[in-house]
């Protein structure tokens, strides 16, 4: 085969996947991931892990804001109060599976002493590492408060509680 030809035909194949992959994409913007069902791990403690649909969804800020919703929402549906536990983020490389975003969160009554402290034991009644977080960037600053405004505006959480989350997210952005 002739250099030429063969470059021709392998140009011609590597547009096609990329206009297969751009269609199957748009085709699949409103929804792409799926969450597992919530799984229960015991003392109140559940997980929820949301996959990307396919590899050409990257983005694991969007999982993890999809896995925070649906972590919510169950916990409203049962008129319990959220604790974030963990957050893991998968990002393997395309050929080799799917992004996954998984939360480790409690589903605790509203006057739960657990809701109010820092970090709750885990495993073996020894809490927890402490972790230094890093500040928020201004991109991710800007989603944590459009998200806590978008659970304000549906009312999972109240005035308060809004704006008790928001000093949070801003201490965290210095």
């Amino acid at each position: 085969m002739n250099p030429n030809t063969f470059g021709r035909v392998l140009s011609t194949f590597w547009v096609c996947v990329a206009f297969v992959g751009l269609a199957s994409t748009a085709a699949s913007v409103p929804a792409s991931a799926s969450a597992s069902p919530v799984v229960e791990l015991g003392d109140n403690t559940y997980s929820i892990t949301c996959v990307a649909k396919d590899g050409f969804h990257r983005d694991i800020e969007v999982l993890k804001t999809q896995a925070m919703e649906a972590a919510t929402n169950f916990c409203a549906v049962r008129g319990k109060q959220l604790k974030v536990v963990s957050m893991t983020e998968e990002k393997p490389w395309i050929t080799l599976g799917y992004f996954k975003a998984k939360l480790v969160f409690k589903a605790l009554d509203a006057g739960d002493p657990e809701l109010t402290s820092e970090s709750a034991p885990v495993g073996g009644g020894r809490p927890p590492a402490v972790a230094r977080e890093k500040p928020l960037t201004t991109s991710e600053l800007c989603a944590a408060l459009t998200q806590l405004d978008e659970l304000r505006k549906k009312g999972i959480l109240s005035e308060e509680e809004f704006q008790a989350e928001k000093q949070k997210v801003l201490r965290r952005s210095k």
